[in-house]
């Protein structure tokens, strides 16, 4: 955050020796403030079943879409995350022609916070996707011995719980933000607008 002048603070990294300037102004604002949290990272291989008459030689992962994401504290200390999401892929068979196919998948985690379930505390689930790729796999049928093709996908997860409340809290501060730069301009018929800054309240000093 640079500064000099009273007025002059700007957002950015902090003075390396001087650090940030005092504040202006101590203000209450409207937040949601987590109480506590908790990460789960994994990776699991996704089989999707697809029978066609041809063979499939290879298949290219189109992304995974998330869908819905449900959360609730089942007993104290206990949250359950379900979601859905959606994974979409093109197939290329042996003759080199393609189809793009998507397969939907429920799943759900439970995890430990011990103030899940307090008085006051919300949960919320984010879950971040990502499919890592998709391969073919060839499973022998045990019961005829017979070989056909699987396709596997690999996704990500990242799932974020999180035990939060909707509070006011007093910070300091260094009044309002400065006023941005112009933007690129675009060619236009229309005359200028030169608004007042800022577009908030007169505050008192």
């Amino acid at each position: 955050m640079s500064h000099g002048k009273e007025g002059n603070v700007k957002p950015g990294p902090c003075d390396p020796v001087y650090g940030a300037p005092p504040p202006k102004e101590i203000v209450c604002i409207q937040v949601d403030k987590i109480y506590q949290e908790c990460k789960k990272v994994q990776v699991n291989e996704v089989e999707i079943e697809h029978h066609a008459e041809l063979a499939v030689t290879d298949v290219v992962s189109l992304g995974v879409e998330l869908l819905s994401v449900d959360h609730r504290v089942l007993t104290p200390g206990r949250v359950r995350v379900q979601f859905v999401y959606k994974i979409k892929a093109r197939l290329i068979y042996e003759d080199q022609s393609t189809q793009e196919i998507s397969h939907t998948v429920e799943e759900e985690k439970t995890v430990f916070l011990a103030r899940a379930g307090e008085e006051g505390l919300n949960v919320k689930g984010d879950i971040f996707l990502e499919c890592l790729e998709c391969f073919v796999q060839e499973v022998v049928d045990p019961y005829n011995d017979m070989v056909r093709s699987t396709i596997i996908c690999c996704i990500g997860k990242l799932i974020l719980v999180k035990l939060f409340a909707h509070v006011q809290l007093l910070i300091p501060a260094y009044g309002f933000c400065p006023e941005p730069p112009e933007c690129d301009q675009v060619l236009a018929i229309c005359p200028d607008f030169d608004p007042q800054w800022p577009p908030y309240p007169p505050q008192e000093d």
